[in-house]
């Protein structure tokens, strides 16, 4: 199991975040997801990959980036 710290531009409202999060949480290999409005940060567990991630919030209103990869 990995963890996967994303910062995404823009979720700094409640509606944000789970709009954000609706979009990671059903992955396959996502285990566990947590959002912090305040930071704009997603820290992800699991067996996926950061491209996954990414990919999944592409098209949508955010921008996110991978602040610490896989470990």
């Amino acid at each position: 199991m990995q963890t996967i710290q994303l910062y995404v531009e823009g979720m700094r409202c409640p509606r944000c975040v789970r709009e954000a999060t609706a979009r990671l949480r059903d992955l396959p290999g996502v285990a566990t997801l947590t959002a912090d409005r305040g930071t704009g940060e997603i820290t992800v567990t699991g067996d996926v990959s950061a491209a996954d991630l990414l990919s999944a919030l592409a098209g949508s209103s955010f921008t996110a980036e991978v602040l610490r990869p896989a470990r």
